[in-house]
Order: C-alpha cells, then structure tokens, then sequence
C-alpha cells in the first residue's frame, strides 16, 4: 500500500510516522518550498501525547518539553477559580505536555525522515486535484509559486491533511462556503522571563470579553531555571469583513496593551509580557460546521481539513494527532485500503465532531463565564459565591463529552499499528 499525504504539519507527519511504524509506505506533499518552524505554543493532552510515546518520542518531547502541572483558572481581577491538576498529576498513565508547535513538527519530520528516508517528504507541490479508479488514485501537483504543473503521483488511497483551507475538502465539498468566524480575535506571541507560579501551569485568566492563555512552553529553559512564556490574547472583534486566517501574520497592535493595563497581578505582569515581546501573531479565530462524511472513494480527510476547531482545551493538535494514529491503525487492520479509509472515518468522526460542537460551547473555558455572572467582579474569595464543585462539574462534563475522562481513557488501549 502506498499512502499520499498532503500536507506536513502535525497531523500529516503523525500519520506518515505511524503509517511507517506500521510497514505501510506513505509519502508526504507540503505547499511551501521550505519546511519551517511554525506557530508559538500548544499543549500535547494525555489522550494525544500518549500516541507521540507509542512512536518512540518520548525522550525527546521530555527534552523540548513541559510537562504540564495544572491548568489554573483566573478571574479577570487575577483570582483563582479553580487549578485542575493535568497529565499524570490528574491520574492519568500519560503526561501533558506544553511545548513549542514548531519544535513538534520539526521532530515529527525529522523523525519521519530519518526512519523513512528523506525522499518521502517533497517540498514545493501543492495539491491542485486528484482523480481515481477502482485501483488507485493520482494526485496532481502544481508549483505554489508559478501555478504550473509539477507532477502526477499515483498510489493507493489520499489524505488531505492541508488545514482549514484543505484543497482537499474544497474539491470534495465545493459548495461548503467560508468557514464560520467566531467572533474573536487571537494574539499570540512567546518571551523569555522568570517563571510564575510553580513554572509548569497553564493559565487561563479572564472571561469572553477578555481573556488572556499563558503557559511555559520550553523544556530546555527549565532546566536553567528559566522560562519561555507562551501568551494568547483572545479579544472580541466583530466585523462583517472577512479576516486574513493566516498564522504567520505579524502585527503590534497599539491597543493591546492597553487593554490589559489593569492585569498586573502579584503572580504575572500581563501587560509587561506583551511590551516584552517582538514579534506578535494575530489570528481571527474560525472553525467549520461539521461534516457527516469525511472519505470518499479513495480519498479521506485528516485533522483540520476535516474537523477545524475553536482553540479551547487545545483540541486542535491534539486531535490531528489522534486521526493520524487512528488512520494508520485502521489502514494496517484492513486488508483493503479503501475499507481501512472508511473504518477510520467510522472511529473518529463522531468523536471529532463532538468535539467540535462542544468547543462551541466554550469547553471547559465556561468556567469563567459562571464566575462572570455569579461572582462580583471585586470579591476576594470567588467561593463564597461559587462553589468548587461547580465549577469541576463544567470541567468533567467537557472531558466527558470530549472522550477524554481519566477512567476512559486510562482504560481504553491506544491505537495499535
């Protein structure tokens, strides 16, 4: 069996890892001429980082690595909600890690290279179509630059693992329209400091008129007792025109300080962080309604291609990585490639796009949003108001609908290649 993959971002090299480990040989296809760190910080969950340890990564994620303590939650005055304790501080059999989504993807490639050889990666070919037969299916592939023809690439079945703005999917679904806005901006960026707090937490401060995600994002700076500060600034914005979805766009919006001028809390300068930082990322935050079908034929969808997300409870990534192990395990148990594509959309689909619904929701981010509304906005105590078991009933109720509880997923083997 040969595989197609277009697209090198996580999602895509975890599949082509795990197709490798499974002795099914798969190529990977990437738009852009040079293959770059891209992004600033994400969080690995334990439903996802304990795939990345079954392909052999786990030396290397503790290298470049946090392993996350705690996620802490905040309200906008800087008092704590609640702190949920992660990974295997939570009972988990798996860590969660925080680390630098560059750095994860130039360890998947550089992995995927060096276990499949440097020729399964081709640089510089954007999908441009496909068509198939019972037999096989051939990918065409232009220069992304000039838009002239570049190859025609025949194997056994496609994988669109190319984003939110999947070739793929639009071929597929060529009416589907723009993808849905969801009202809010996102500003990222990442600086060197002290660490806060126990240095290993994520903090989530704030509600929907303002929030701000901060986590340490390096595991090399730890070790010298220094941190990299991960920051996301998430800023209502509504407008009727489109917004360029693009994650390299640098910006300094002069307003952004600002609006945090009152966040200086006795545990983070919020506002300090972002005068301290060069380059910041603006993002507007968009995801899609979910399809009721992901493969046809010969071709299937992965990742954001086929299920883009609200960045709540980090499920982006995490869920891109658990499709790609959940294609190559499917792929390796069907003696057919065209059955192994659809027992994978059989498995994850649904659980995708439960997610998907539920990140809607606010995920376990609503926490805030009960503070909002049942706490003054100058209380000392947030539990004189609100009660802690409140709050880790939204926490529990989002892992549940998630599939990610401690119980079920501890005893739920991963996927087996």
């Amino acid at each position: 069996m040969h595989v197609l993959i277009a697209g090198a971002g996580i999602g895509g090299l975890t599949a082509a890892l795990s197709l490798e480990q499974a002795g099914i040989e798969a190529t990977v296809f990437e738009s852009v001429e040079q293959i770059v760190p891209l992004g600033v910080g994400i969080n690995i969950l334990p439903h996802a980082s304990r795939e990345l340890i079954a392909l052999g990564l786990k030396d290397e994620l503790d290298r470049i690595a946090i392993r996350t303590r705690s996620m802490k939650y905040f309200s906008r005055r800087g008092k704590l909600a609640i702190s949920v304790p992660c990974g295997e501080y939570a009972g988990y059999n798996w860590p969660q890690y925080s680390l630098h989504r560059g750095e994860l993807q130039m360890l998947l490639l550089e992995t995927f290279r060096q276990r499949a050889g440097a020729d399964r990666v081709v640089a510089g070919h954007q999908l441009a179509g496909f068509r198939q037969d019972d037999n096989s299916i051939t990918a065409t592939f232009i220069d992304p630059a000039s838009k002239q023809p570049l190859a025609d690439v025949t194997g056994d079945i496609l994988i669109g693992a190319d984003g939110l703005h999947s070739a793929t999917r639009k071929t597929l679904y060529p009416d589907e329209g723009a993808a849905v806005y969801a009202g809010m901006v996102c500003f990222r960026g990442a600086v060197q400091g002290a660490p806060y707090l126990d240095g290993e937490s994520m903090v989530i401060c704030g509600d929907n008129r303002l929030r701000l995600v901060s986590y340490p994002i390096s595991g090399r700076l730890q070790a010298n007792g220094q941190s990299h500060i991960n920051w996301i600034a998430a800023v209502p914005f509504v407008t009727d025109q489109r917004q360029e979805e693009d994650w390299g766009k640098l910006t300094r919006p002069d307003n952004l300080v600002e609006l945090y001028r009152d966040w200086q809390f006795d545990w983070l300068d919020v506002p300090g962080i972002i005068s301290a930082t060069e380059q910041i990322f603006e993002f507007p935050i968009y995801d899609r309604d979910p399809l009721q079908r992901w493969t046809f034929g010969r071709v299937g969808l992965l990742g954001d291609a086929a299920h883009p997300l609200i960045p709540v409870s980090s499920s982006g990534a995490v869920h891109a990585i658990i499709d790609g192990r959940a294609l190559a395990s499917a792929l390796s148990g069907e003696g057919d490639p065209v059955a192994g594509l659809k027992a994978y959309e059989a498995d994850r689909l649904p659980k995708a796009n439960r997610v998907v619904l539920a990140s809607r929701e606010n995920g376990p981010d609503e926490v805030l949003e009960v503070v909002r509304n049942e706490c003054p906005d100058d209380a000392d105590n947030i539990h004189d108001y609100v009660g802690m078991d409140r709050l880790q009933a939204v926490i529990d109720e989002f892992k549940q609908r998630s599939g990610f509880a401690i119980d079920t997923l501890n005893n739920t083997p991963s996927y087996t290649i």
